[in-house]
């Protein structure tokens, strides 16, 4: 599949955003949750997703993070809202230097 191909492929999918936080130790400081619709994979490779809130939240592409979902219902844990059948599932392990970011890529994502 082309990169063009791609783009349109994963364009309107349901993405369930798993991130987990760690400091320098390799010490998990917090574990997050969110959705989005796939609005652009950008030509940089960047995932822009659409939030339920109308929010823009973006992560890197890469095809080792994405896994597909099995049909049912999750449940977001920070929002308690409940996705039904998404389409792709994405993880990452990200090393933060101060405690402060963290809220920041989460209203926003990470790059």
């Amino acid at each position: 599949m082309t990169w063009e191909q791609l783009q349109k492929f994963l364009k309107a999918k349901v993405f369930l955003i798993g991130l987990t936080f760690i400091d320098q130790d390799e010490k998990i400081i917090e574990q997050y949750q969110t959705s989005g619709t796939l609005f652009e994979l950008s030509d940089s490779g960047l995932l822009r997703f659409t939030r339920r809130d109308g929010s823009i939240f973006q992560m890197p592409y890469d095809k080792d993070t994405i896994k597909k979902a099995v049909a049912g219902e999750y449940r977001e844990k920070s929002t308690g809202d409940i996705i039904v059948n998404p389409d792709y599932i994405t993880t990452w392990e990200i090393k933060v230097k101060h405690s402060e970011d963290i809220s920041e890529i989460k209203q926003r994502g990470y790059i």
